[in-house]
Order: structure tokens, then C-alpha cells, then sequence
């Protein structure tokens, strides 16, 4: 697989991401746009302020004065974004995200059931008397409600419906936790999945995983080398 401008392949190597401009360069130049835009912030402030109230500033001037202000804070969102991507990809880390390519992530992510199986991991509400497995398919429709040890951190879903075994697809999971017939919390289920893909463009970068389910970088909660099963 190759790499083009929104993709990196699974064959991807850290080392293979190209280094945009010097981070101390990019600093200064990222700066100098804050700069710009908090003295054009204060000149339009103090302009609409001082000005003649039997002639106030015309409405044409006013907007183009708008468009530059969007047009500075834009230049600082996108700033921020590109740098935030470059730390993300650089290989001046463990945390690079190239580096998590053919990686095992952990997050409340969509896991793929083929028949077999599937682990499901989470952090129990402290307390609780009882608790219930969630799962619901790729379109968020429940599918089973099944009762589990309230005190499990590592649980298992066979596939179980209320209608017989599910069929091959994307599932995902959640607990809920009682204390006699009082909901007293909930936590995600989790799920590991290998990282085969890293989708750039967007507003953040995503991560698409062997199952099939495509999530936000920012929501992994662990990375891992994959085990022999994945």
C-alpha cells in the first residue's frame, strides 16, 4: 500500500514521513500570526469605538474588516492543526502516530464478531450489586442486554441475542451498573483492534482498524504490540 495525501499504508515506515520546516520556525511564524491577529483584534475594537456616531463606519468597510478578522483567525486554526499533526506523525516519538501502524490500540470502538468470541474490557462503577452488557450493532440498535459480573474488568460476547447468535458484523458494547434497582453508572465497553490505516485531512486524524471501524486518534486509551490471535 502507498501513501498518498490523506493515507498512510500499513507498510509505512516512521522514518518515511516527510519533515516539513524547522519546529522553531514554525513557532516564530505561528507567533507572528497571533501577533497579527490580537493588534488587528484591538484596531477594529478601538475603531468601532471611537467612532463618529452621525457617521458610523460604512457597512461595505465593516464587513470586508470582517472577512480579514475570519480570515486571520482561520490562519491560526489551520497553524495549530498542521502543527498538531506533525507532532502526531514525527518520529521524534514513541507517540507517532506512523508508529502505530499494524499496533494494537485500545478504545470504545465498533469490534468485528466472525463466529468467534469477542473480548470486551472495561473499569467497573465501584459499589455495584449488578450489571449489564450492552451490545447493539454498527447502526446503534440494541441487540442484546446480557448479565455479567458487576466486578469483571475483561468480559466475553459469544454472539448471544434475544433472537439467537448474531450475524458477522460490527458491534458495539457498554455497561451498566446498578446498586439494587438504582442505575448508579456506565462505562464503555473496550475493545483492541490493530491499527491498519492513519486518514489525515479531516479535523483530526483517524485511525481505521482491521475490523472495519474507523476512530478518532485522541480516543485510544492504550497502544500495544498486537498479540499472535490479532
Amino acid at each position: 500500500m502507498t501513501l498518498d495525501a490523506t493515507t498512510l499504508a500499513a507498510t509505512t515506515s516512521p522514518t518515511s514521513v516527510a519533515t516539513p520546516a524547522p519546529q522553531a520556525d514554525a513557532e516564530d511564524a505561528l507567533a507572528t500570526a497571533a501577533g497579527d491577529f490580537e493588534t488587528f483584534l484591538s484596531l477594529l475594537t478601538t475603531q468601532m469605538r471611537n467612532q463618529d456616531p452621525l457617521k458610523p463606519l460604512d457597512s461595505t468597510e465593516f464587513v470586508a474588516q470582517l472577512a480579514s478578522f475570519s480570515a486571520v483567525e482561520q490562519q491560526i486554526r489551520s497553524n495549530d492543526r498542521l502543527d498538531a499533526i506533525f507532532d502526531l506523525l514525527s518520529d521524534g516519538g514513541d507517540t507517532g502516530l506512523a508508529q502505530w501502524i499494524g499496533k494494537e490500540v485500545q478504545a470504545a470502538a465498533l469490534a468485528r464478531f466472525d463466529g468467534e468470541p469477542l473480548s470486551v474490557e472495561t473499569t467497573p462503577v465501584a459499589e455495584a450489586e449488578r450489571a449489564v452488557m450492552v451490545v447493539t450493532d454498527a447502526d446503534g440498535t440494541e441487540v442484546a442486554r446480557i448479565n455479567v459480573d458487576p466486578s469483571a474488568s475483561l468480559l466475553s460476547w459469544d454472539g448471544a441475542t434475544a433472537t439467537g447468535e448474531a450475524p458477522e458484523g460490527l458491534y458495539g458494547f457498554k455497561l451498566d451498573y446498578y446498586s439494587e434497582d438504582s442505575h448508579i453508572g456506565e462505562a464503555p465497553g473496550l475493545i483492541r483492534d490493530r491499527v491498519t490505516e492513519i486518514r489525515l485531512g479531516g479535523e483530526t486524524p483517524m485511525l481505521r482498524l482491521a475490523g472495519g471501524d474507523e476512530i478518532e486518534a485522541e480516543t485510544v486509551l492504550s497502544v500495544r504490540e498486537p498479540t499472535e490471535e490479532g
